[in-house]
């Protein structure tokens, strides 16, 4: 940018860094509506005429060079008004009390009135500025206002503006615009507070604090709430309509108060976006749910008399894995409970064996705060990591809207679906009358079981391939395998009594009948003396858990393998459970026989030192050939006792002792 020529210009480069295209320059300069002052040539650029551009390109360059209209001050009026930079940028960053900012038509009319305002400023003090310097008659100010009102219609045409057409006026907006700056043209309409009731911060202060009450009171009887406090502060009183404008206003600020922290948290707050889990198994979550779907149950009340009931429900306690919404585990029953909760995560294990061979563990469990202390051992051995979503928090949980999803794709189907919810748009649901002359014809508990089992197995089935598919994208230390010996030590039935160490092991009765479970760990044999609790899988019984009565010890067993007795009997495999199980026994054997021979060698020192603890007479009632015990035995302690006091005082000192004879145990 530079004057050349009396003529504010712009360079070529400077036109087409991003204000205009080379193709548009020549177009406009082709057809004469953009003006060269300057060609260009080895080191001079040319230069355009900034007065002769477009309005928009014009606009773009004053707003790049807010100073520009300091260059021009030696212009007479009319050519010298020039967009304001600095106003554009006010008005263009201008936030209303509400939040708002101003339309882009708005900010372009009030950036007009300041460029002709500035005009204005610049005529006059080059007026004052000649008349000191050349002793010119002073500038007529009446007269300037008029021409200047005059003139204002014809520049609307290119400068679009709201100034007053009247000379008075205009020259009081004038002093205005020198006193209070850019903000003097900004309507208060845009704040309707030319006839604002509510005008400082105590009565808005009441009126937000009745908004926000705790009853979600209606508009009417908050303005005749804040009426009564209006009129004995002698406040102007307001209408339920006024109510209605401040509340859209305020929604933010009352909505806590008038519908709780929850609903504000679900609507208000900020929300997280999340992606799916990209594999099985990296992630479980687990609710409990009221199926939508109703039987009827027959009980007797206190007088002795049968009711009927049809508005009875089951709850259906599902573990999802939301990689496909898959419900790897499920469970159902009267009411939520721990144990509700146990089954499902036990079906969660057995059914990942089904479809893999093993049992896995989730990488991580969200779940929700119902029976945590209790759960949170459970939890933590079905899972690495435990993450309980935040309290009444609903669209933390995948798992919420999939029961959605379960009721619109398979409950609305049945007959006896009892529809949404409460809250649901009545026409949404079911016909009630319909409902209640079908009643009879509702499944008891043990069809509406029937029912939840046949959806849980449909979904599964839709969903089994892409399940098994996503399988190949879990890393290998991803795979959380469950072991058997836990999953029985928290899942596992018990039988209610407790059992000894026998010859053939354990013999637990199992739903009635006698079993037989041995273990081939050395280490179980040695606890003979404990008491054990059996647990097992009801739905497989090749194995049980053996947990000591401290819970300390804990042993897997497993079903002893019947040999037949005849030869001819044998089946394949017979002979190798029986080498097996004889090469336990010579291993056994060979175990206790180390024990002794250590604990022999650990002994000899102690009997070489102290014959008469190896005095085998002393322990065993052992006859000689002519069936003598007590006289041998006399003998043996006289002879003893003759060699203590004989040969003893006849060692010289520091002379060998005698050699002392051996006795080995046996």
């Amino acid at each position: 940018m530079e004057i050349y020529g009396n003529t504010l210009c712009i360079s070529h480069t400077e036109l087409v860094s991003g204000i205009m295209t080379e193709s548009n320059l020549k177009q406009l300069r082709n057809r004469g509506k953009l003006r060269q002052v300057r060609r260009g040539c080895y080191g001079t650029p040319a230069l355009f005429a900034v007065d002769s551009l477009p309005l928009k390109y014009r606009t773009e360059v004053y707003r790049r060079h807010p100073d520009l209209q300091e260059k021009a001050e030696s212009k007479p009026f009319m050519d010298t008004i020039t967009p304001d930079g600095e106003a554009m940028a006010f008005y263009a960053e201008y936030v209303l009390a509400d939040g708002r900012h101003l339309t882009t038509e708005k900010q372009a009319e009030y950036a007009n009135n300041c460029a002709i305002m500035n005009a204005f400023r610049r005529v006059i003090e080059a007026s004052n500025s000649h008349r000191l310097r050349q002793s010119k008659p002073k500038l007529n100010k009446c007269e300037f206002w008029r021409k200047a009102a005059a003139a204002l219609p014809r520049l609307a045409d290119r400068y679009p503006h709201s100034l007053p057409e009247s000379q008075r006026r205009l020259q009081r907006k004038f002093n205005e615009y020198l006193r209070d700056g850019y903000v003097c043209f900004i309507s208060r309409k845009f704040q309707n507070a030319n006839a604002a009731k509510v005008d400082d911060d105590i009565k808005e202060s009441v009126l937000v604090q009745l908004i926000a009450h705790h009853n979600n009171l209606d508009n009417a009887a908050v303005a005749g709430l804040y009426n009564a406090v209006a009129r004995k502060q002698g406040w102007k009183e307001i209408t339920a309509s006024t109510v209605g404008v401040w509340r859209d206003k305020y929604d933010l600020v009352t909505a806590a108060g008038r519908l709780g922290a929850t609903n504000f948290r679900n609507t208000k707050s900020m929300q997280v976006k999340r992606t799916r889990p990209t594999a099985p198994f990296l992630m479980w979550t687990l609710d409990g749910w009221d199926v939508e779907l109703l039987y009827q149950a027959t009980t007797t009340n206190k007088n002795g008399h049968s009711v009927t009931t049809y508005c009875n429900r089951l709850t259906l306690e599902v573990v999802l894995d939301p990689c496909c919404n898959y419900p790897i585990g499920y469970a159902i029953g009267t009411h939520e409970t721990p144990e509700l909760i146990k089954e499902a995560l036990r079906n969660a294990a057995r059914h990942s064996m089904e479809l893999f061979g093993v049992m896995f563990r989730a990488n991580q469990l969200q779940c929700d705060h119902y029976a945590m202390k209790a759960m949170t051992p459970l939890y933590s051995v079905m899972s690495d990591k435990v993450t309980p979503a935040r309290v009444k928090n609903a669209k933390a949980k995948a798992v919420e809207p999939y029961f959605g999803y379960l009721n619109k794709t398979y409950c609305k189907l049945l007959n006896n679906w009892s529809g949404y919810g409460v809250t649901t748009d009545p026409k949404r649901q079911p016909n009630a009358e319909a409902l209640n002359q079908l009643r009879h014809c509702f499944p008891d508990e043990e069809g509406v079981r029937r029912q939840i089992e046949g959806i849980i197995e449909m979904e599964r089935k839709r969903k089994v391939a892409q399940f098994r598919k996503m399988m190949e994208n879990l890393p290998e230390e991803r795979r959380l395998v469950l072991s058997k010996e836990q999953y029985l030590l928290n899942f596992g039935a018990e039988t209610g009594f407790k059992n000894a160490i026998e010859g053939g092991g354990l013999r637990p009765t199992i739903m009635g009948i006698k079993r037989d479970y041995d273990c081939f760990d050395i280490n179980f044999r040695r606890y003979a003396g404990e008491r054990w609790t059996v647990k097992y899988d009801p739905d497989d019984l090749c194995e049980v858990l053996a947990v000591s009565e401290d819970g300390s010890l804990r042993f897997m067993l497993a079903e002893k393998y019947v040999q037949p007795m005849a030869l001819a009997d044998r089946k394949p495999g017979d002979a190798a459970e029986l080498q097996r199980v004889m090469q336990f026994n010579r291993d056994l054997e060979q175990h206790v026989t180390e024990q002794l021979a250590e604990a022999y060698d650990k002994t000899e020192q102690l009997i070489q030192d102290n014959p008469q603890i190896g005095n085998i007479l002393g322990r065993l009632l052992i006859c000689d050939s002519d069936g003598q015990h007590k006289l041998p035995k006399a003998r043996k302690r006289l002879q003893a006792a003759e060699t203590e006091a004989v040969e003893i005082p006849i060692i010289p000192q520091g002379a060998p002792a005698a050699d002392k004879d051996d006795y080995s145990i046996f």
